[in-house]
């Protein structure tokens, strides 16, 4: 398996995220291997955007979610770096952002380190003109993790009503999903197949299921879809890799 791996916090079957029209290839992407992890960035419109990274490190307290941004006064505690830092994408062209480990033997690997990154516009003039589309740019904030060197998967979930307390009180990030669709890709909770009897496309699928991540130390009340509901609900917990890998069945309570 690719030690690079998208993941989504609700997952509906989608690889690339579009505002506007500017696309990224991901929102949330793990990297357990030493090369680079890499962002891809899509400008589908006319104009020039120009860009520029920055870097929060992200920590979970008392089960509030901290952000440190990185700064100046703060350098020798960076754990990664973006490359480039700035960037110009040209209407139709396609652009990557590489991450990179910057923090060398001090590297924390007995639990994950997680990072956001921060992508966004910068205003600029043509020809002495402001870019008259500046009102309408983007930002995008993807999670970049690089998961612990040995997971340690402790988790616990509650099914109440629609909803799954979920608690992950482990050293790395685990996902649960809940996944009714057959084999063939037929979305068992959509009835609206097509007339050969097969499952529809991508969207049919979508209804089907869905992927929730959960950092590590934290407790999240997570809803789940309607159309996924069951009083005997299957799930599966996976770690970044699936090296850990358990189906289990919730029952539903009060």
């Amino acid at each position: 398996m690719n030690a690079i791996k998208s993941i989504l916090f609700i997952c509906l079957s989608l690889s690339v995220f579009d505002t506007q029209a500017m696309a990224i290839s991901s929102l949330m992407l793990t990297n357990a291997d030493n090369q680079a992890g890499v962002f891809t960035l899509d400008n589908t419109d006319e104009i020039t955007y120009f860009l520029k990274t920055s870097v929060s490190k992200v920590e979970i307290v008392d089960n509030e979610i901290i952000k440190t941004p990185y700064t100046r006064e703060n350098l020798d505690s960076w754990g990664i770096a973006t490359k480039p830092s700035k960037l110009v994408i040209e209407p139709n062209m396609v652009k990557e952002i590489l991450v990179e480990s910057i923090c060398g033997d001090k590297c924390v690997t007995d639990r994950d380190q997680v990072y956001q990154i921060n992508i966004q516009p910068v205003s600029y003039s043509t020809e002495g003109k402001e870019q008259s589309k500046i009102s309408m740019l983007f930002g995008f904030s993807p999670y970049y993790i690089v998961p612990a060197k040995e997971s340690k998967v402790e988790y616990q979930l509650d099914y109440q009503g629609e909803n799954i307390i979920a608690k992950n009180s482990g050293n790395t990030m685990i996902d649960i999903v809940i996944d009714q669709c057959s084999k063939n890709g037929t979305s068992i909770t959509n009835t609206n197949t097509s007339s050969n009897g097969k499952g529809g496309d991508e969207s049919d699928r979508a209804l089907c299921k869905a992927n929730f991540t959960i950092l590590a130390g934290r407790t999240r009340n997570v809803h789940v879809p309607k159309d996924l509901q069951r009083d005997e609900l299957e799930v599966m917990v996976l770690n970044h890799d699936e090296s850990f890998k358990e189906e289990i069945t919730l029952n539903r309570g009060e």
